[in-house]
């Protein structure tokens, strides 16, 4: 993932062309786009607590019986949606073997990524607004933050995280209960040009917003190479990579069990670990209602230790397979193929 010079989402193909002369529905759809995210979610991030989460759950239903997504409005199509339903289906099993659900239904899973989707677009903004102090995390185990603050004490800390519930809202979280300078990994795919500009706005507001609970970290997109990356571990700083990425041409690789059999991912927080001798942990965030989430620790390890990448993916993986609908990347499973020749 860090090794690319030039990044590609698979939700957003690099090589695909804006399309020209689309129907009057996505030409109304990309003005109310537009609005919603220059005006209505700012609006939302100022009102009080109760009815911005409000707003947001019912922005979360609007956006799941449209398949909007803002890399779908950008393209005129709605592969997110198609994707997320491929995905929740491929993910059935992998719930049902883990007890996550009762009654296991993909339409429902791949519906509800959608309205995590669009809680975290308004956490964001939640963020920009200097509203954390109004919210309230509890941590499981409750010395969680001691835990995070000691295994980045020394040689710093690479803190694994899935796009998974109030993820973004649980970095700030951490770093603000741990007292560490917190670094997270992002990607310039909002500046692409077919996506349209309030959205890229959007994603500037919401990485600087983060960045003033960080105790003077940063967020910093990986286009941008790699050195910003080591200059932080070695100063003892935690850095916050995305766990759920797929590979990209030309980037790091690594296989790990992870949703139902080995998986290949992108492996650059593992090689980011290695070079420089520093531990991995884990988190999920999750949202508990109104103002209040939970932040789920997983134990710091050794980069070097075989047995720690695969504790921290069971971990990542149970979570996902817990609740899938919170799992708001699930449309990038298709994208992190099973290996079949794998050895048991």
């Amino acid at each position: 993932m860090v090794d690319m010079p030039e990044a590609q989402d698979p939700g957003l193909p690099m090589a695909d062309a804006a399309p020209a002369n689309l129907p009057w529905r996505w030409r109304l759809m990309r003005r109310l786009h537009r609005w919603d995210y220059a005006r209505l979610l700012p609006l939302m991030a100022r009102l009080p607590l109760g009815l911005g989460y409000a707003l947001a759950a019912l922005r979360g239903h609007l956006n799941a019986a449209l398949g909007r997504d803002w890399r779908s409005v950008a393209l005129g199509t709605r592969h997110i949606h198609r994707l997320s339903v491929q995905a929740a289906k491929e993910l059935v099993p992998v719930v049902k073997a883990a007890g996550g659900s009762r009654d296991p239904h993909a339409g429902m899973w791949a519906a509800a990524r959608f309205r995590a989707e669009a809680r975290d677009e308004f956490e964001a903004w939640l963020m920009h607004e200097r509203r954390w102090p109004e919210l309230h995390c509890r941590f499981d185990p409750p010395d969680a933050p001691q835990r995070l603050a000691a295994a980045a004490r020394e040689r710093g800390l690479v803190l694994l995280t899935p796009h998974f519930d109030s993820f973004y809202l649980g970095i700030a979280f951490a770093a603000q209960a741990s007292g560490c300078t917190v670094n997270a990994m992002a990607s310039a795919i909002p500046e692409d040009p077919r996506v349209e500009p309030a959205v890229t706005a959007h994603f500037h507001a919401k990485y600087r917003g983060l960045e003033a609970a960080l105790n003077g970290g940063a967020v910093v997109n990986m286009e941008d190479g790699l050195r910003p990356f080591y200059r932080m571990l070695e100063r003892a700083q935690a850095l916050v990579v995305l766990a759920d990425a797929p590979v990209l041409a030309g980037g790091a690789e690594m296989a790990v069990e992870f949703l139902g059999g080995p998986r290949r991912l992108a492996g650059g927080a593992l090689r980011l670990a290695q070079r420089t001798s520093t531990p991995m942990a884990a988190f999920v965030c999750r949202h508990l209602g109104g103002p209040n989430y939970e932040l789920r620790w997983c134990e710091a390890g050794e980069a070097h230790d075989p047995n720690t990448l695969p504790r921290l993916y069971a971990f990542l993986g149970h979570a996902i397979a817990q609740e899938p609908g919170r799992w708001w990347a699930m449309d990038m499973l298709p994208n992190l193929p099973l290996i079949k020749d794998a050895t048991p």
